[in-house]
């Protein structure tokens, strides 16, 4: 599964050696690669990946693994009572082209190298980035509609986030329809709560080199997976969710032959002379994806008004 987020790499080189650099597409896509790769937190919700043909995708939401009605007990010779299995809803989704062009001047490259190549793609990065994960929150807290009460405000003495995240799996296990939640998101604020509550510091096991009051980080609680984001739509702060079963994005692969890479795991990249005879570089990037949640049921929001 991926990691996130992932520590920022870096680049230099000479004025010559940049603009090879800017001269090889599959060199750039690379590099955007190495700012992007992995910083999708949407990627890792929602893990599935659908290849969209036509302009829009037709995906099935929320199957029961049951059926309509209970056994009963057949005696030998007997007949096998009918029931249903019922059927899906269809829903239907079209992917939206996330994207950009920024300017790098060749004065600029030539008086600070490698530096405005640098900060331009991985500003285009974060912000496509930004987007694409702000549209798939939104998306998964409007189809996720089961929460429960946290026991005390996570900013009270009284809070055990732990507790709560464990009512929340609870919550999702008890469908019984084959979910297991592996990922507790939840934003900044929420997380800093958690990870300095004595409760959940007194819980850690002291052997591990999860040192939570050096560190300042938890990785795993509950068998949960503790992602951070300042993304989340307003009013939700925290969820726990089957990263495995939730849904997945679907992507567009437009095919473009000035852009290089794939929508299906990152950003997309062009790079160009700017074709007005300017002394400079335009760099492009997007991502063709849309959000895509099948199963609601597997998510589960901790918070209050439940």
């Amino acid at each position: 599964m991926p990691i996130y987020p992932p520590p920022a790499p870096t680049l230099t080189g000479d004025v010559l050696t940049i603009n090879r650099f800017l001269n090889d597409p599959t060199s750039v896509q690379r590099r955007l690669r190495e700012l992007s790769d992995l910083r999708f937190i949407s990627d890792v919700l929602l893990s599935g990946r659908y290849e969209i043909e036509g302009g829009a995708l037709s995906y099935e939401v929320s199957e029961s693994i049951f059926a309509e009605d209970d056994p009963t007990a057949v005696s030998p010779g007997g007949t096998y009572p009918r029931t249903k299995v019922g059927e899906p809803a269809a829903a239907m989704a079209s992917p939206t082209n996330w994207g950009e062009e920024t300017v790098v001047t060749d004065a600029a490259i030539k008086r600070r190298k490698m530096n405005p190549v640098e900060r331009s793609l991985k500003k285009i990065a974060n912000t496509v980035i930004k987007r694409v994960d702000t549209v798939s929150l939104a998306a998964i807290s409007a189809a996720v509609t089961q929460g429960v009460n946290e026991q005390a405000a996570w900013s009270n003495a009284a809070a055990y986030p732990f507790r709560d995240a464990m009512l929340a799996k609870a919550e999702i296990t008890t469908l019984d329809e084959g979910y297991d939640p592996d990922i507790l998101v939840m934003d900044d604020n929420s997380y800093a709560l958690m990870v300095s509550n004595e409760k959940v510091v007194a819980g850690l096991a002291r052997e591990s080199g999860n040192t939570v009051t050096s560190e300042g980080e938890v990785l795993v609680i509950a068998g949960l997976k503790l992602l951070q984001t300042s993304r989340l739509p307003s009013g939700v702060t925290r969820m726990v969710l089957d990263s495995t079963q939730l849904g997945g994005l679907g992507y567009e692969n437009l095919d473009s032959p000035e852009f290089t890479g794939s929508s299906a795991d990152g950003v997309e990249s062009r790079v160009r002379r700017d074709p007005s005879g300017a002394d400079q570089w335009l760099l492009a990037g997007r991502r063709s994806v849309v959000p895509i949640v099948q199963e609601p049921g597997a998510a589960c929001e901790i918070g209050t008004g439940f």
